[in-house]
């Protein structure tokens, strides 16, 4: 177990690489307050020189906080862990300034954070007095009945994807989202090698969207990660048939529930979500951002 940390001793900040993944791990596991959207493996994996700092007290570690990999001047907090013995105010006031310091040196324009509501209110708290400000809500979505409206578009073509398909995914993801939402390569390669469907839509002049999900709770809930269409095929069907296809996916492996997240501003999405038969839960994000 790391030692409380007393509110007398000096902090001091330094990057945190590799070398500390082992420190870094225990920090997560014994932090007193803590935030992580990723894996704990992913959270170990950024180290390899993604945006992240260590917070000391007298030398020792009392905190971590680390960012995703940085894309087109956009990044968002992954990572925070404190200690107990050490107010958030305290170790915000030292971790900040210097964690955004180093995002301005990978020239990030805005950093994003995630946070859940009720169970990161204490976090939303002290980043708004550090200087964040609301950006967007995202709200959750469910389906307990795995009928459907409509089987979409029946002139396009649904396939599994392939990782050939990585750069024509990556095209659409770039004409369908705003920065802070696309996703890289990397994202979309792991999704390919890891998820357990990754479809894409076509048609003659080539892959026009895409859709992939996750499974949890033993196969019993299907999670929507990711679906897009092109703008200008937006309106045919398109986004109906891939959604068609993800409810015949999890009624095919017995899924209870299918849950998604969008964007709060979104609503022709969210249109199509209710006429699907899903239905907002309550629960949410607040997603703040910080313009450096």
């Amino acid at each position: 177990m790391l030692r409380q940390t007393s509110p007398s001793e000096l902090l001091t900040v330094r990057p945190a690489s590799l070398d500390d993944q082992q420190t870094v791990l225990r920090l997560i596991d014994d932090a007193d307050r803590w935030f992580l959207t990723v894996s704990v493996d992913e959270a170990a994996g950024l180290l390899a020189g993604a945006p992240a700092l260590l917070l000391l007290a007298s030398g020792r570690p009392c905190g971590v906080i680390i960012a995703d990999w940085v894309n087109d001047g956009v990044t968002w907090m992954r990572v925070l862990a404190l200690s107990s013995g050490l107010s958030t105010t305290q170790a915000l006031g030292a971790l900040l300034p210097p964690f955004h310091a180093t995002l301005r040196a990978r020239n990030v324009a805005k950093a994003y954070v995630a946070c859940h509501e009720p169970a990161d209110m204490w976090l939303t708290v002290e980043l708004r007095r550090g200087g964040y400000v609301h950006d967007t809500d995202v709200i959750v979505y469910e389906k307990t009945r795995m009928s459907v409206p409509t089987h979409g578009n029946p002139a396009v073509r649904v396939r599994t994807a392939t990782m050939g398909d990585i750069s024509a995914i990556l095209a659409v993801d770039a004409r369908c989202f705003t920065v802070e939402w696309r996703k890289d390569a990397v994202h979309i390669g792991t999704a390919l090698r890891e998820t357990p469907r990754f479809f894409v839509v076509e048609d003659d002049t080539g892959i026009i969207g895409y859709a992939f999900v996750t499974i949890h709770r033993g196969g019993r809930l299907v999670h929507l990660v990711r679906i897009a269409v092109l703008p200008d095929r937006q309106r045919q069907g398109i986004g109906a048939r891939l959604l068609y296809e993800v409810v015949a996916y999890a009624a095919a492996i017995g899924a209870e529930t299918i849950t998604l997240n969008t964007q709060a501003y979104n609503r022709s999405a969210r249109r199509l979500y209710e006429w699907f038969g899903f239905r907002r839960t309550g629960d949410r994000q607040i997603i703040l951002r910080h313009d450096l």
